[in-house]
C-alpha cells in the first residue's frame, strides 16, 4: 500500500472529510492533492492548479512577468552546461544555478565563473532529478548582498489579502535560521512595504489563489529593489510571527476555507476576509529554528536523546514543538526541534531582548542543538542592527563555551559523587567508581567534590576546548597533554581556548582516571537526582552512553574568567594513592555465618588470592580464585545451589557469589538478588575497585565494624585537609593510613527465637550502612511476608535520618548512613518494632492489582539462550531450553504445566529492585510454586519484558539487560526512564509498587508484538486496578496444602527431580571450567619469532567475543579481525601497518577463549614478494 493509499484508509476509517497538509511532505504535492480531492475530501490548500503552476520555477517566473512582478533578470530552462556558459557571461557573473523543481535551499548553486558552470550543471541537473523528479535547470542574475523578505497572503478564490511581510535573511546552506516581522529593511524604506505587498497580491490573483501562501522576493540592500523568487502554496514553518504581528490565525483561516468549500461555496465570504487585513504590524516578534545539529561541525545533524526539554511560557512567548524530555531525534527526518516565538509591541529591540531572556531560559539537554548559536546570533552586532543579509551567516562566526570531543577513549562517561545513594527501586547508586581520585580531582580545580566530571576508563580522550578552563586529571597512570606538551598528573593546570588535551593509554597500576573541569559541565541533566552515567541501562550522563566523536559538552560561563586567575598546583608525590595488586578490607557478612560458610571455606575466602576477571566493569568486579566450602547442599526455597538464598536487599559492595563465581558489586550493581554475600567491603575501601584491572590480584582483610568507620573518617579527613592544601590555607595533608585489628569474622547481629506462630528474626550485618532483617528460615512462608510489611511501615513512620528500607519476600534491607545515625541505636529500634508486631492475622493490605498480557515461549528467549551458549557457556542442566529444564525440575508431565503456573495464579509482587525496578513475584497458590536454578555464570543479555523463574520467585526484566532466571515469557517492560508514559513519572520512572498483585494473560506472538509497539510509542496503558489483599486467605491455602498427601507426594518428587538435576548440573559446570581452562592455553604452534609471521595479539585481559577473519584472508590497513570483551567494554583487534597483506594462517584463539596480554589470537604469514 503506497502512501496516499494509506493516508485515504486513515480518512476513511475515521470519517474525515478534511485533510490539512501542514507545512511539509505532501503540503505542495499536487498529485496528493488530486487523490485526495477524487476521493471526495476537501484539500485544506490551494488548488492543484495553484500547486503545479508554482511547482516549477521557470513557469513562475513567467506568470509574475505577466502580472507585472519584477523579476530576477535569468533565463529559461536550458539544455546544457554550454548554453549555460553563454547566458551567464550575457548576464555577467555571479549569477546561481537553480533547479525548477527544487525548494527549501536545495538545488541551488553560487557560480562565479564560466568554468565554475561547466563543473556546477551537471551535478544540479543531477541533484534536481535525484530529489524533485524534474532535471529542469535555469539561471538567475546573483545578487550577493541582498535580503529574503516575504510576504503572506491570502485568498477565497476571488480576493486575495495580505498580513505584511517577514525578513528571512538569516540562512545557512540556504536554510533559514531566523525570521523577524516585520522587515527592519522596510521600516528604513518607505513606501516600499506598500509596492512589495501589491505585487504579491497581484500575483496571487493571477491563480485565483484560494487557502494561505507566501510570495517570497529578493531585495537587493544596495538598491533596495525587488524580485520575484517563487510563491510557497502552503502554510510556512514562519507562520507564527505573522499571526503574532496581525493578530490573525492562518491555520483558522485555512480550516474555514475548507469549511466553505465542504458546503459548496467557493470560501471565506470576501468581505469577511478583507476585515482581516490590515496595513501595519502590531509590534515586532523574532523566530528563531531550534535544530539538532552541530554548529561546532559544519552543522552537522545531531541524532540521539534530549533528556530534559524545557520550554519557557509567559505572554508574547509561543514554542511550536513536538518535543518533550525523552524524546529520541531520528536521523530520518528534518532535525528542526521546534520554533521559538517572541512579540514584543514595543518594537524590535524589545523583542530581540526577549527572544534573548527566552533563550537562556530554555533547556535542551542531551542531543547537541543549535541554541547557542542561536543566542550568539541574536546578541550580535549584525543582528541588533538590522544589517543581516543572506549570505551573513556564512562569515558569522560565534565563540563556544565549551569542550569538544574529538576522540572518545575506550570508556569515558560523566559521572559526579555519590551519585543516586538514595534511589533504591533498582536503581543504581553509579558514580565514580573510584570516587577518592574522582574527589582529589574536583577538589584541585577548586569544585566542590561532588560537580560532575570525566571517567576515563584504560585509555582517555581527546578535548579541543572552545574555552578556556581548569583542569585536573587524576587517577591511574596514563600520559596527559595539551596540544602535546606533557602535563603531570595529580596537578592544576589550564587548557587555553583552542587548545587540545589529550589523555592516552593507562600505562601502569590501575585502570581509571578522573578528569574534572572546573564549574563541572552544567547543561548535563540530572536523571533522579544525579548526573552519573549508568551506560549499561541506558540512563543518566549525556544520553545515557559513553561520550562519542563531536559530542559537546558545554563549559561554564564563568570558566574563562576563573582559567586567567588560576594558579598550578602539584600534589605531592608521597600523598598520591597506589594502585595495583591489593589488599581490601571487608565487613563478615550478610551471609558469612556458619550456617552458610563452612570454617574452611571462610578461611579460603579471607586467605586466598583471588584475580581480577576480564569479565569486570561498573556493576561488579568479578573474581577468580580458591572454591568456597559450603556449610549445606542447596538453597532450599532459594535455589538449588548452596550459594542460593531467598532474595534481599543486597548491600553496597557486597561480595557476592552467584554459584561458584564471586563478584564484588560496585557503582552500577542490582540492589537485590538470590545469591549469598559472605562478606561485604567497606565503604571506605570501595574507591579501590574502580582501579582493579584484569589480572590484578587481591586480598579482602576482615575487620571490625568500628574500623570500617574509622577507615571513612580517616579518608574524609584526608580529602578535608587536601582540600585546605590546595587552597593554601594549610600547610600540611593528614596521613590516609588506619591501623586495623585483627577481628574474627562474625555476620549476624542479633537472633530473636520465634514467638509462637511468629518467625524466628535473624538481624544481618551488611557492610557497615545497612542491616538484613531476616524472617524465618528461608521457606515460602508469607506470614514471613506480612512481617516484613509491618517492620516497612514502622520503619517509615518513624522518619530516622538518613534510613530507607527496602523490603523483599522474607527480608528487610535496612540502608543508613552511619554518620547520621548510629547502629546499635538503628538495631534496638528494629528489636523494638519488632516486638510491636503482633498478631498477624486478619491482615489485609491494600494494594494495586495489575493484569498484564504474557507470550509464553517467545522466540526471542531461545534466541537469548543461544547467545549465552555461544558466549558465555555452551551445556549446563537448563539448556539450551529452560522451559524443559523446569518441567524437570519440578516434576511436571508437561510443557504446559510450567507455563500454567504463570496464568493460573495471581502473584505477589514481595520486593521492587534489582535493576530498574524489577518486580519480584510470588504465587499465591501452592501449587504453582516451582523452584529452580539460576544461571551460573549469569546471562550477559536478557530481552527486555521477560519473565523468568529462579529460585521460587518469578522476575520481570523491565529493560534488556544481564540476568539469571529461567525465562519463561515475555510481557511488557516496567520501566520509562523518561517518566512520559502512561503509569510512569519522572520522579518514578518505574512501573510496580511492593506488594502489587499481578496477574498474566495469554497473548500470540502477533498480538505481543503490537503491543510492545504500542509500549515503545507511549500508547499502552496498563490495566491497573486498586484492591486489597485478604492476606488470611492465601496464608491458609498454603497450610492445607501443607497437610494434603498428594500435595507431600508432589514436594517429594520435586525435591528428587531437583537434586537429580543439581547433581547433572555440578558436572556439567566441572566439565565447562576445565574446558574454559584448556581454552585459555591454546596452541601457538612456536614459530611465532620467524620473520615471516606476522601476529595480533590481545592487549588486555579479555574473552575473544567475535573473531572477524579465517584463515586464507589477506589482513588489509586498520581492518578489525576480532572483537575482544574485557570490563564490559568491546576492544578491537586491529591490523598493524606492518601486518597489511600478510595471510591469516590460523585464529589461535576462538570465539570463548579467555585471553591475556601478548596471547597471540590471529597468526598470520607475510607473503613472499
Amino acid at each position: 500500500m503506497g502512501y496516499r493509499d494509506a493516508i485515504l484508509e486513515i480518512c476513511k476509517r475515521a470519517g474525515a472529510n478534511v485533510v490539512f497538509p501542514g507545512y511539509g511532505f505532501l503540503s505542495e504535492n499536487a498529485e496528493f492533492a488530486d487523490t485526495i480531492s477524487s476521493a471526495g475530501i476537501v484539500f485544506a490548500g490551494p488548488s492543484t492548479a495553484s500547486i503545479r503552476a508554482m511547482g516549477l520555477k521557470h513557469e513562475a517566473r513567467g506568470i509574475a512577468q505577466s502580472a507585472n512582478v519584477p523579476v530576477i533578470p535569468g533565463t529559461q530552462l536550458l539544455a546544457s552546461a554550454e548554453e549555460a556558459t553563454k547566458a551567464a557571461t550575457e548576464l555577467g557573473f555571479p549569477v546561481m544555478l537553480k533547479a525548477t523543481g527544487g525548494g527549501g535551499g536545495m538545488g541551488l548553486q553560487i557560480c562565479n565563473s564560466a568554468d565554475e558552470i561547466s563543473k556546477a550543471f551537471a551535478m544540479v541537473e543531477s541533484r534536481a532529478g535525484t530529489l524533485f523528479k524534474n532535471k529542469g535547470v535555469f539561471l538567475e542574475k546573483y545578487y550577493p548582498r541582498s535580503r529574503h523578505i516575504e510576504v503572506q497572503v491570502a485568498g477565497n478564490g476571488e480576493i486575495v489579502v495580505a498580513f505584511g511581510e517577514r525578513e528571512c535573511s538569516l540562512q545557512r546552506r540556504h536554510q533559514k535560521v531566523v525570521e523577524e516581522s516585520p522587515s527592519p529593511f522596510l521600516e528604513r524604506h518607505a513606501g516600499l512595504r506598500e509596492r512589495m505587498v501589491d505585487a504579491a497580491i497581484n500575483y496571487a490573483l493571477q491563480l485565483k489563489y484560494k487557502s494561505v501562501g507566501t510570495v517570497e522576493f529578493l531585495v537587493d540592500d544596495d538598491t533596495a529593489q525587488f524580485f520575484f523568487l517563487e510563491m510557497n502554496t502552503r502554510l510556512q514553518v514562519e507562520h507564527g510571527i505573522s499571526e503574532l504581528c496581525y493578530g490573525v490565525d492562518l491555520v483558522e483561516l485555512m480550516l474555514r476555507q475548507a469549511d466553505y468549500e465542504l458546503q459548496g461555496q467557493l470560501g471565506i465570504p470576501s468581505a469577511t476576509l478583507k476585515g482581516l487585513g490590515r496595513p501595519q504590524p502590531l509590534g515586532s516578534a523574532i523566530e528563531v529554528r531550534v535544530y539538532a545539529e552541530i554548529p561546532l561541525c559544519n552543522f552537522a545533524p545531531s541524532p540521539g536523546v534530549l533528556q530534559h526539554v524545557h520550554w519557557p511560557q509567559g505572554d508574547g512567548v509561543r514554542v511550536d514543538t513536538w518535543v518533550q524530555s525523552g524524546q529520541r531525534i531520528t536521523p530520518l527526518y528534518d532535525p528542526l526541534i521546534g520554533k521559538v516565538m517572541v512579540h514584543s509591541p514595543d518594537g524590535r529591540e524589545a523583542a530581540r531582548r526577549k527572544m534573548l531572556s527566552v533563550l537562556a531560559d530554555t533547556k535542551l539537554q542531551g542531543t547537541q542543538s543549535n541554541m547557542e548559536y542561536l543566542s550568539a546570533i541574536l546578541d550580535s552586532e549584525l543582528f541588533a542592527s538590522g544589517n543581516t543579509l543572506t549570505n551573513s551567516l556564512s562569515t558569522f562566526h560565534f565563540k563556544s563555551c565549551s569542550v569538544q570531543v574529538l576522540e572518545p577513549g575506550v570508556s569515558t562517561t560523566i559521572q559526579d559523587y555519590p551519585g543516586r545513594v538514595s534511589v533504591g527501586h533498582g536503581v543504581p547508586p553509579g558514580g565514580p567508581m573510584d570516587d577518592h581520585s574522582a574527589r582529589i580531582a574536583n577538589i584541585l580545580v577548586g569544585n566542590d567534590e561532588g560537580v560532575e566530571l570525566l571517567e576515563v576508563t584504560l585509555s582517555g580522550p581527546k578535548l579541543l576546548f572552545h574555552e578556556a578552563a581548569i583542569v585536573s586529571v587524576c587517577g591511574a597512570e596514563l600520559p596527559v597533554a595539551v596540544d602535546g606538551s606533557p602535563q603531570p598528573l595529580w596537578s592544576r593546570f589550564v587548557v587555553k581556548r583552542g587548545q587540545t588535551l589529550s589523555l592516552g593509554k593507562v600505562t601502569g597500576s590501575g585502570a581509571r582516571a578522573y578528569l574534572a573541569v572546573r564549574g563541572g559541565f552544567p547543561d548535563v541533566p540530572a536523571f533522579l537526582g544525579s548526573k552519573s552515567t549508568a551506560p549499561e541501562l541506558g540512563f543518566g550522563g549525556y544520553q545515557g552512553r559513553k561520550l562519542q566523536t563531536h559530542d559537546i559538552l558545554a563549559l561554564s560561563p564563568d570558566s574563562k574568567v576563573q582559567a586567567a586567575g588560576a594558579t598550578t598546583f602539584t600534589l605531592p608525590s608521597h600523598h598520591v594513592p597506589r594502585f595495583g595488586s591489593t589488599t581490601i578490607c571487608c565487613i563478615d557478612g550478610p551471609y558469612g555465618s556458619d550456617d552458610i560458610l563452612t570454617e574452611e571455606g571462610s578461611k579460603a575466602l579471607y586467605d586466598g588470592k583471588w584475580s581480577v576477571s576480564h569479565n569486570s566493569g561498573r556493576s561488579g568486579i568479578r573474581l577468580e580464585g580458591p572454591r568456597l566450602k559450603w556449610a549445606r547442599t542447596s538453597g532450599g526455597g532459594g535455589g538449588s545451589h548452596p550459594s542460593n538464598v531467598f532474595e534481599y536487599g543486597y548491600p553496597n559492595g557486597g561480595v557476592n557469589f552467584t554459584g561458584e563465581s564471586p563478584i564484588i558489586f560496585a557503582n552500577d550493581r542490582p540492589d537485590l538478588g538470590g545469591f549469598v554475600c559472605p562478606t561485604t567491603i567497606c565503604s571506605g575501601e570501595m574507591w579501590k575497585l574502580g582501579q582493579l584491572k584484569p589480572g590484578d590480584t587481591v586480598r579482602l582483610q576482615s575487620v571490625s565494624y568500628e574500623d570500617a568507620l574509622k577507615i571513612t573518617q580517616e579518608k574524609n579527613s584526608y580529602l578535608a585537609a587536601l582540600a585546605a592544601f590546595a587552597d593554601g590555607k594549610s600547610g600540611d595533608i593528614t596521613a590516609l593510613q588506619t591501623d586495623i585489628t585483627a577481628k574474627a569474622p562474625s555476620s549476624i547481629l542479633y537472633k530473636s527465637p520465634a514467638r509462637g506462630v511468629h518467625p524466628q528474626v535473624i538481624y544481618r550485618q551488611g557492610g557497615d550502612t545497612s542491616i538484613i532483617v531476616q524472617y524465618g528460615n528461608q521457606t515460602s512462608d508469607l506470614r514471613n511476608t506480612v512481617c516484613v510489611q509491618l517492620l516497612t511501615q514502622q520503619l517509615a513512620a518513624a522518619k530516622l535520618p538518613s534510613v530507607r528500607g527496602d523490603p523483599n519476600i522474607a527480608t528487610l534491607t535496612v540502608r543508613f548512613d552511619p554518620v547520621q545515625i548510629n547502629r546499635s541505636e538503628l538495631l534496638q529500634q528494629l528489636l523494638t518494632f519488632d516486638t510491636n508486631i503482633g498478631d498477624t492475622s486478619r491482615v489485609k493490605i491494600p494494594a494495586r492489582q495489575i493484569r498484564l498480557p504474557v507470550c509464553l515461549d517467545h522466540p526471542s528467549l531461545e534466541e537469548s539462550a543461544q547467545r549465552y551458549m555461544e558466549n558465555i557457556r555452551p551445556t549446563a542442566a537448563y539448556l539450551p531450553d529452560n522451559v524443559e529444564y523446569l518441567r524437570k525440575n519440578n516434576a511436571l508431565a508437561t510443557r504446559r504445566d510450567v507455563l500454567d503456573s504463570l496464568l493460573k495464579t495471581p502473584w505477589l509482587t514481595v520486593a521492587v529492585g534489582f535493576f530498574v525496578g524489577t518486580p519480584i513475584l510470588f504465587p499465591l497458590d501452592p501449587w504453582r510454586v516451582l523452584t529452580g536454578q539460576k544461571y551460573n555464570p549469569s546471562r550477559g543479555y536478557t530481552p527486555s519484558g521477560s519473565v523468568g523463574l529462579g529460585g521460587s520467585t518469578v522476575a520481570i526484566y523491565p529493560v534488556a539487560a544481564p540476568g539469571g532466571y529461567q525465562l519463561m515469557g515475555r510481557t511488557l517492560g516496567g520501566w520509562d526512564s523518561t517518566g512520559n508514559r502512561p503509569g510512569f513519572s519522572p520522579q518514578k520512572p518505574w512501573l510496580f509498587n511492593h506488594l502489587d498483585l499481578v496477574s498474566f494473560y495469554e497473548v500470540t506472538e502477533q498480538e505481543y508484538d503490537k503491543m510492545e509497539r504500542d509500549f515503545e510509542a507511549g500508547q499502552y496503558t496498563f490495566d491497573i486496578s486498586e484492591t486489597a489483599i485478604d492476606m488470611d486467605q492465601y496464608i491458609a491455602k498454603f497450610d492445607a496444602a501443607e497437610k494434603d498427601p498428594e500435595y507431600q507426594e508432589w514436594q517429594e518428587s520435586q525435591s528428587k527431580a531437583a537434586d537429580e538435576l543439581a547433581a547433572l548440573e555440578q558436572k556439567l559446570f566441572d566439565e565447562w571450567t576445565i574446558s574454559k581452562q584448556s581454552n585459555g592455553g591454546a596452541d601457538e604452534e612456536g614459530d611465532i619469532d620467524s620473520d615471516d609471521i606476522a601476529v595480533i595479539e590481545s592487549p588486555v585481559n579479555a574473552n575473544v567475543w567475535k573473531v572477524l577473519v579465517k584463515p586464507g584472508d589477506i589482513l588489509e590497513a586498520a581492518q578489525t579481525v576480532a572483537v575482544l570483551e574485557a570490563m564490559k567494554m568491546e576492544i578491537n583487534l586491529v591490523v598493524g601497518e606492518d601486518q597489511v597483506g600478510a595471510e591469516v594462517v590460523k585464529v589461535a584463539q576462538p570465539p570463548g577463549s579467555v585471553v591475556s596480554p601478548g596471547t597471540v589470537v590471529i597468526k598470520a604469514r607475510r607473503r613472499q614478494e
